[in-house]
């Protein structure tokens, strides 16, 4: 069964759009289809008229079940329309990659997707798999599991300063896992009326020539109001011009399957990003392209060997030093800051940053708290109201977990793993 995984763990990059309305051009081929929620939000089934109260389990479900026992998907599949299968998300996949949510305890914790899917392949051509806009285990599952991936790249001037670091941190995970997955940059939500939006789609050809796929997903209206009434635009909007793209995204795909690993590149096959080429700055796409090159590379951690395990929460792909503005407040004034309008999370970083904060006060989410960015302080901040007590937590900086630096308290869980904690006694909230 061929498995492609939508990856970036930048959010409304029309990640979830691209799974659910190729998932539905590619059965309405007749090629049996399986779409999988890796994602916690759930937007695969509300995208694809699934009642999410009628979903009972799915996804996290299957992956802590006793899997050497055998696989029985019997009420976690939905069938959306002929040729076409949901593996749905549910509240536990969120739980999942929390310190003691019940993944980290097995010792095949990366290849749970992978085995779910070995149970399934018989009944499937082709899988999708819409992955976490997080960087985490759940991510570390669908690229374990994959045959290639997809990464949607919006054409905006923020998504092409990110997309060598997204381009990084995916290559540092298919270092870890230790063979080649042939990766594809898909440029979505792309305008062509907008001469910045073309100049952008043309700098980042220049910059991954061998790796942008010649079509685009464009911005069309009649995607958003197709997901507003939870059908995919073939049911929509059958013939239009949003569906003629991912027909050709579709007609790509089947062209081309993907390269066996003896054909791979070198680069590719140890794991690695391709060297940036060398682009000339004598026009504005080049211009555009030498910027984003001149942005830090991500480098990935020591010590990593075929079968490494991903990194605990607490771990983090190291970012070169100044990839972070010299903070304007004090040191004391980062971590944890208790306020009379709440507990506040406080973080030195840099406008392109994404942050937030995952904790037992918020299900391990990491995106239900975001930090906000304040430029007058170069740094990040969330203000949550908790009542007294005792609480763990993360800061996640990109889609990546790690330890807070700014807070010294911290709880080893049952697993091993260590988080943040702090207190809040009733004396500080008055």
């Amino acid at each position: 069964m061929r498995t492609i995984a939508i990856v970036n763990q930048k959010g409304g990059c029309g990640k979830t759009t691209t799974a659910i309305n190729l998932a539905s051009v590619l059965a309405g081929r007749g090629i049996r289809t399986l779409l999988v929620d890796m994602d916690p939000q759930s937007h695969c089934a509300a995208g694809l008229g699934v009642p999410e109260s009628r979903i009972e389990s799915g996804i996290a479900e299957a992956m802590i079940s006793n899997l050497d026992l055998g696989f029985n998907p019997e009420g976690m599949l939905w069938e959306v329309s002929r040729g076409l299968e949901l593996l749905p998300s549910t509240m536990l996949l969120a739980a999942l990659e929390s310190p003691d949510g019940g993944l980290y305890a097995l010792p095949d914790r990366d290849r749970r997707l992978a085995k779910v899917l070995a149970h399934l392949a018989p009944r499937y051509d082709i899988c999708l798999v819409d992955c976490s806009p997080s960087i985490g285990l759940l991510t570390y599952n669908a690229l374990r599991a994959a045959t290639q991936a997809l990464i949607p790249v919006e054409t905006g001037y923020f998504s092409l300063r990110g997309a060598k670091r997204q381009w990084g941190t995916i290559q540092s995970l298919i270092e870890r896992i230790g063979r080649p997955i042939e990766c594809s940059m898909l440029p979505t939500l792309h305008n062509p009326e907008s001469r910045l939006s073309s100049r952008i789609l043309e700098a980042l050809g220049q910059h991954f020539p061998n790796h942008l796929l010649p079509l685009i997903i464009r911005e069309h209206e009649p995607l958003r109001e197709a997901a507003s009434l939870g059908q995919p635009i073939t049911e929509f909007a059958p013939g239009s011009e949003a569906e003629r793209d991912f027909v050709a995204l579709a007609d790509w795909l089947l062209a081309n399957e993907p390269r066996a690993a003896s054909m791979v590149d070198a680069n590719t096959a140890r794991g690695m990003s391709m060297p940036p080429p060398q682009v000339q700055a004598t026009t504005r796409v080049g211009e555009l392209a030498l910027r984003m090159q001149a942005g830090h590379d991500v480098v990935p951690s020591p010590e990593i060997t075929a079968d490494a395990a991903p990194p605990p929460p607490g771990t983090y792909l190291e970012m070169a030093p100044n990839d972070i503005n010299e903070p304007v407040l004090d040191e004391s004034e980062f971590g944890v800051v208790h306020s009379e309008q709440g507990t506040c999370f406080r973080q030195p970083g840099q406008p392109e940053q994404s942050m937030a904060i995952a904790g037992d006060f918020n299900g391990w989410s990491t995106s239900a708290t975001p930090m906000r960015y304040d430029r007058s302080t170069s740094s990040f901040e969330a203000i949550v109201p908790l009542p007294p007590g005792r609480y763990r937590y993360q800061v996640v900086i990109d889609g990546r977990s790690r330890m807070d630096a700014y807070n010294d308290q911290a709880i080893i869980g049952e697993t091993g793993v260590s988080t943040n904690s702090f207190t809040i006694e009733p004396a500080s909230l008055a």
